[in-house]
């Protein structure tokens, strides 16, 4: 049996202390945190509320305001709290991340998490990205969503963003920042320029979604595709069943913040070290960098 956390002790710079109170007053989506059992405990010098999740592979540990479920994840790290798929959940970000370092808008209602991964296997390589995009996507598909990756680290459905995936290496600890519109979505006029995507969530306006209990049931499934299936796959395989979810497979795109000349392509699939391959005039390219968006 493991255990949700509530941090109750503010970390300065990093996270606000709250009370499962708070939180479930904050949003609808985290109301059901009044239908549990919470205790005051301490881990390491934190005070902390916590209740049983029965049934579940990992500890979760829960914070207001932060700056970001990273900066969280690295304080954790350091004090020696996170084991493996262990993971943090904030009410909200100040300072989210995602892609080359660009700002997340993180309001109340969505999920903004940080999880421990294995540091070995795929993900002590250069595909690691993309075996978490897999697992996340499938655990999506599993919730019903027609999940697919969008090459090299968001998460579409119905050719909208709807998340997006962080990898940071410290210290030998792997953890995954991962952002999923819950109940929000940014708005167009707050998209970075012209060829970003649109955005969506995964409610619809009169929906509700209770937060944690997406977010166990997304780690459950992770948790146990990645030791059932995913850590027998050769690296073939993995490529392979990560094309099968590839968001504009066949289809011409924009290749953006690349050193190619051309500037257009046909996605064919990945490369063994986790490129972009796309079909151009002159013939097959590679790219590692940069981001894609659908040709008009």
């Amino acid at each position: 049996m493991r255990t949700c956390f509530v941090l109750h002790d503010q970390i300065s710079e990093i996270a606000s202390g709250t009370t499962p109170e708070q939180i479930a007053k904050s949003h609808a989506g985290w109301s059901s945190l009044n239908n549990q059992q919470w205790s005051g405990v301490q881990r390491g010098n934190l005070s902390m509320y916590s209740s049983q999740l029965p049934s579940f592979p990992a500890d979760i540990y829960i914070c207001g305001a932060c700056s970001s479920t990273l900066d969280v994840a690295r304080f954790f790290n350091e004090n020696k709290i996170l084991n493996e798929w262990d993971s943090i959940l904030g009410l909200r970000q100040e300072k989210g991340r995602g892609q080359l370092r660009r700002g997340w808008e993180s309001p109340e209602g969505n999920i903004y998490a940080a999880i421990r991964l294995p540091s070995t296997g795929f993900f002590a390589n250069e595909i690691g990205s993309l075996a978490i995009g897999f697992l996340l996507a499938r655990a999506l598909q599993e919730l019903g969503y027609t999940a697919q990756i969008k090459w090299p680290n968001d998460i579409l459905v119905g050719d909208k963003k709807i998340g997006g995936i962080l990898l940071e290496e410290r210290a030998g600890i792997l953890m995954a920042g991962i952002g999923l519109n819950v109940h929000s979505s940014p708005p167009a006029e707050l998209l970075r320029n012209e060829w970003s995507i649109p955005a969506s969530s995964l409610c619809k306006k009169e929906q509700t979604m209770p937060i944690l209990q997406m977010w166990q049931t997304l780690v459950d499934y992770m948790h146990f595709c990645y030791n059932a299936q995913v850590v027998q796959y050769t690296t073939e395989k993995l490529i392979s069943s990560v094309e099968k979810q590839l968001a504009w497979l066949g289809r011409e795109v924009w290749i953006h913040g690349s050193d190619l000349v051309n500037r257009s392509g046909r996605i064919m699939g990945i490369s063994q070290d986790g490129g972009l391959r796309l079909r151009q005039s002159s013939g097959e390219k590679i790219i590692h960098s940069g981001s894609i968006s659908l040709h008009p």
